[in-house]
């Protein structure tokens, strides 16, 4: 494991938290970490140019954002999901949020619509490249989990919502290409139409579909 430059690197202003956990995190989604590699502190603190301290609350950060995991007796370790564990994962969220979008259908406001909207605006001024994946993944997460807050339903919201990690989510679009991330666009506009029409059985139909091609993508992965 080469050592950063901290000194000349640009992430030396920012706080020793913010700093490690940016920089572990570009390890892991670059590879130098792979699932379920052992994260040692002391390994981490010389990559980041801190004490162990930082690191160790940027692990905890990580860990929320589901790109690590805590093992008993063995410490951290980068998360991986199985091939298997992506398909039930998308699989689970197709049947919850395809729920959600119904009740969207029947509670959503014109303003609700619009914060719909712009969401989608955001999303298609982006092109899909390395680059682009963490922001696309967010605003992504961001419109789903408000079609999420539309169905009202709290346990819902929070057993979905827990199916999200933006690790995941980010991790997720290496499958995509740039036709898949405009059909993935376009169902997003066709979920904003049919929950502004009020008609729950489209949103739902739309939705279940949306996640559905996700998953197909993962699962005719040669990966």
């Amino acid at each position: 494991m080469q050592v950063l430059d901290t000194e000349n690197s640009k992430f030396t202003s920012l706080p020793a938290p913010e700093r490690a956990y940016i920089i572990i995190r570009e390890a892991i989604l670059s590879g130098e970490y792979l699932p379920n590699d052992r994260l040692r502190e002391d390994e981490l603190a010389s990559l980041v140019g801190t004490s162990r301290t930082p690191v160790r609350t940027a692990l905890h950060r990580l860990a929320q954002d589901g790109f690590v995991v805590f093992h008993p007796n063995s410490g951290a370790a980068v998360r991986g999901w199985t091939r298997k564990d992506a398909i039930e994962i998308f699989q689970v969220r197709a049947c919850l949020e395809s729920c959600a979008a119904g009740f969207a259908a029947r509670n959503a406001t014109p303003r609700d619509i619009r914060d719909l909207e712009v969401i989608c605006d955001e999303m298609e001024s982006y092109q899909l490249a390395p680059e682009t994946v963490e922001s696309l993944s967010v605003l992504n997460r961001k419109f789903h989990t408000k079609i999420l807050k539309l169905a009202s339903n709290s346990k819902l919201e929070e057993t979905a919502l827990s199916l999200m990690d933006i690790g995941f989510l980010i991790r997720s679009y290496r499958f995509f290409s740039t036709k898949d991330e405009q059909r993935s666009l376009i169902h997003h506009r066709d979920l904003v139409a049919a929950i502004a029409a009020g008609d729950s059985d489209w949103s739902s139909s739309i939705m279940k579909a949306h996640i559905m091609a996700a998953c197909d993508l993962v699962r005719t992965s040669e990966e």
